[in-house]
């Protein structure tokens, strides 16, 4: 709109510049005004001439008469004379003071009478020359009376206009006349001689001479009169040209500042085009982002009236087309949706009234509609009272939020409520407690469920998960809630309990219930349960003291054999407590060195010759004294811990046996946890070579439980290690699930039998049967085989006997200090057949 303005004012200021172009840009008078100023300008200055010019005759004429009346002595002067020369001046200062005033226009009547009287005075004067002379023509026999008065009409012509001239030199031909009339009349026809030299010597009129001078005088007059007529119309071309000059000059300049606006036009004009094309451009952008938009857009003016909208605005509500044309009224639009259905509130009367209210103020606002949708609107008010309101169908995103906030609040894989939905509900029974109600948190989970892992898989363990979250919702009230709080571990909010046999009562229809076998594709699962129980108030008055106790309860009641449940007590706390500050003291006894290495001998059966000894770690708490092996290595294995401790029985075990004679080995247990690191490897070449110790001479001892979990990837650390020399034995076989594919699937350097199998062989067939079995297949599979835990000489007879190739137990040694084993074994030379270094009672601690 600017851009128009501009473009208007910009025209209008060029058709100003040619309309004046034919005006005097000084003035508004019209041309013939203009020029009646400058002749009146020129007839000023034409009466300030005359009266000057007449005025210096006069003073002239006075002198002159002064002087010849007093050229033969003082006399008194002509009063009449002067008295005239004083009128002739008078008049010239009237006259420049009639020529001085700022009248629009001269005073010519007023001119014209002193035009007379200057002719008069002038004649008076020369008639009384009479009194001067003594002869009425005595003035006129003067040349230069004759001379002055002819510049007494000449002087006329100044103005350059014929009407001063005519009237003066009129009234001096006349008075001229009269006055030769009188001089004749006084001399008589002697006036009238033919010598012009008696005429100059006698003073008297010859006529002739007069009549030239009338003559002269009509003449000068006629000619003065046409030459003014002339000059005039001289000067008004000489004004015209002077305008018109003018005229074309500003015309000049006012076609320069047209040409100048026409080009201005014309650039406002292009860049107008070029603002066109891009208005068209955005347009189409406009057009095209209205379309595309993914919400409805509809604009309306003050009169609730139609102006635009998009596709997808009519797609909404379903709107035929004339209905989303513009000046269609907003009333007409609602009244459509309410009779196909297509409106929100509880009636369309209501729904009416508040779509077509005037919007005042922004609003947003979410309308459920009849057939189940949810529509976002927003409507905003736009400058002189219309507003534009924009629509998006949410129905999706709301569903989809709905479903968010329910995975956010449930486990994705059984659709039980998760730990920070449990910890919200666990919330509210804790209100209900502290109300005088009992309520109960059970937290348990499942007993060999890592085997069904490890056998059928991931997806078969997934789908028992599955069924063991609808088994739990079945066995709960619609009271109580249960959620899987973390891989399978499940928590029970039990709440209006009459007493703790309630609670009883919850954990064991859930282990029973649990323990039911279940079916996985075809392959039958058993698994178990073990249970936890807090009771609140009693156990705790938060939610968080009763979910620590009942994780305490459930710790005991997997210590305690798995299956059953426990409720928490006291003592329970004690123990994690003590627990927990033993956790702190295993980090901070590797820091002080409090963990020392013992090794306990490997003997040959059949040459009874020490082949190296295995590592067992001992700690020496500065306040509990000699901590057991069994207390805290499995809570090493639990935090973690066992990876670091692990490291340095590893980097110890080999400096200690770099100082033994080869071939000599050290054997050191890893744990799972230390396999699932995958520096092992280099971990392993770091020690020996910080040690200088032969790879050959250090053997790994692993259990089957390092193959169990991800055992394609363990087998291929087994195999990179045996591919750097290092001895691989397997540990305690046959106590767990001795799985013969596992000694397909990689070729093990030793097998070493559990000492359950051991300590039974001289009292059971079976388990000697079982000893002949293992050490006949492992040297068909070309492995040693250690036998554990030998104490007598009967045991050792048997295991000989039965195949094993070496033993390990208390009947050669205990685990000792490694300078015990040194100064005991490694320094004396023979078999390693003399008890005497065993000395103390057997024990399963090594």
């Amino acid at each position: 709109m600017a851009l128009l303005q501009n473009i208007k004012a910009l025209g209008e200021r060029a058709i100003s510049l040619l309309q004046a172009s034919f005006r005097d840009e000084r003035q508004t008078l019209p041309l013939a005004g203009r020029l009646q100023i400058k002749l009146h300008e020129h007839d000023v200055y034409g009466e300030r001439a005359i009266a000057i010019a007449q005025g210096a005759i006069a003073c002239f004429v006075l002198a002159l008469h002064l002087i010849a009346q007093t050229g033969d002595g003082v006399r008194f002067a002509n009063p009449w004379v002067v008295l005239a020369l004083v009128a002739l001046a008078t008049n010239s200062l009237l006259r420049l003071r009639l020529a001085k005033g700022p009248a629009a226009r001269l005073p010519e009547r007023a001119l014209a009478v002193l035009n007379v009287l200057d002719a008069a005075i002038f004649l008076v004067l020369i008639w009384n020359y009479q009194f001067a002379y003594g002869h009425p023509a005595g003035g006129v026999l003067k040349a230069p009376s004759s001379s002055l008065l002819f510049a007494l009409v000449a002087m006329r012509a100044l103005r350059f206009d014929p009407r001063p001239v005519l009237t003066v030199g009129v009234t001096a031909v006349a008075g001229w006349a009269l006055l030769t009339a009188l001089a004749v009349a006084h001399d008589g026809p002697g006036a009238i001689t033919r010598s012009y030299a008696d005429y100059l010597a006698s003073h008297r009129v010859l006529l002739g001479a007069e009549v030239e001078r009338l003559t002269a005088l009509t003449a000068l007059i006629a000619c003065l009169a046409v030459a003014t007529h002339k000059a005039r119309r001289l000067l008004s071309m000489a004004a015209h040209a002077d305008d018109y000059a003018e005229s074309l000059r500003a015309a000049q300049r006012h076609l320069e500042e047209a040409n100048e606006a026409r080009r201005k036009f014309e650039a406002t004009v292009a860049e107008l085009d070029r603002h066109k094309a891009d208005l068209s451009e955005q347009i189409k952008r406009f057009d095209v982002a209205l379309e595309n938009m993914s919400q409805g857009l509809a604009m309306y003016d003050a009169n609730q009236r139609l102006l635009v909208c998009n596709k997808k605005f009519a797609q909404l509500y379903r709107l035929p087309p004339e209905l989303i044309q513009p000046g269609v009224t907003l009333r007409q639009i609602v009244a459509y949706r309410i009779a196909n259905g297509i409106y929100a509130g509880a009636s369309p009367e209501e729904y009416m009234s508040e779509r077509t209210a005037p919007v005042v103020a922004a609003s947003d606002t979410v309308h459920e509609l009849s057939d189940g949708r949810a529509i976002a609107i927003a409507r905003r008010p736009m400058a002189g009272g219309g507003w534009v309101t924009t629509h998006e169908d949410i129905t999706e995103r709301r569903r989809a939020e709905a479903r968010i906030a329910h995975m956010a609040r449930h486990d994705v894989l059984t659709d039980l409520p998760n730990r920070a939905c449990l910890a919200e509900r666990l919330e509210q029974a804790v209100a209900c407690a502290k109300r005088g109600e009992l309520v109960a948190i059970h937290v348990f989970d499942l007993d060999r469920f890592k085997c069904v892992n490890d056998t059928l898989g991931h997806l078969a363990g997934d789908k028992l998960l599955k069924c063991v979250g609808e088994r739990l919702r079945a066995v709960v009230r619609e009271t109580d809630s249960v959620a899987r709080i973390g891989g399978d571990e499940f928590a029970i909010v039990q709440v209006a309990l009459k007493g703790p046999a309630d609670a009883s009562v919850m954990a064991e229809r859930v282990i029973e219930t649990i323990g039911t076998p279940f079916d996985i594709d075809g392959h039958q699962a058993s698994v178990g349960a073990s249970v936890g129980i807090a009771i609140g108030p009693i156990d705790g008055d938060t939610s968080e003291q009763l979910m620590r106790n009942a994780d305490l309860a459930l710790y005991r009641a997997k210590s305690d054999g798995r299956g059953t449940y426990r409720f928490f007590e006291a003592a329970m706390d004690a123990q994690m407590r003590a627990r927990r500050a033993m956790e702190a003291d295993l980090r901070k006894g590797l820091t002080n060195g409090e963990f020392v290495l013992h090794y306990q001998p490997l003997v040959d059966l059949n040459t009874n010759e020490i082949t190296g000894c295995e590592a067992l770690i001992r700690w020496f708490h500065p306040e509990r004294g000699l901590v057991s092996p069994a207390e805290f290595v499995p809570l090493a294995e639990e935090n973690g811990f066992i990876v670091a401790l692990g490291e340095w029985v590893i980097r110890q075990a080999c400096l200690t046996a770099a100082g033994w004679p080869a071939p000599l080995k050290v054997s050191v247990n890893l744990s799972p946890a230390q396999f699932r690191n995958t520096q092992l490897a280099s971990l392993i070449v770091s020690a020996l070579g910080a040690a200088g110790l032969a790879p050959e001479r250090l053997e790994l001892e692993i259990t089957e439980s390092v193959l169990l979990a991800n055992s394609e990837a363990n087998l291929a650390t087994l195999t990179q290690l045996r591919t750097l020399g290092v001895k691989i034995a397997l540990d305690d076989f046959g106590s767990g699930y001795s799985s013969l594919a596992y000694l397909q699937k990689f070729p093990f350097d030793r097998i070493k039998i559990d000492r359950c199998f051991v300590r039974d062989i001289g009292a059971s067939a079976s388990a000697r049967n079982i000893v002949r079995a293992m050490a006949a297949m492992a040297n068909g599979l070309g492995m040693a085989t250690t036998a554990e835990g030998v104490e007598t000489e009967e045991q050792r007879a048997a295991v000989l006997s039965e195949g094993c190739s070496e033993m390990q137990g208390y009947l050669i040694s205990r685990a000792l200090p490694a300078p015990e084993i040194e100064r005991l074994f490694l320094r004396r030379a023979g078999p390693a057949n003399s008890p005497s270094a065993a000395t103390g009672k057997p024990a399963t601690a090594a």
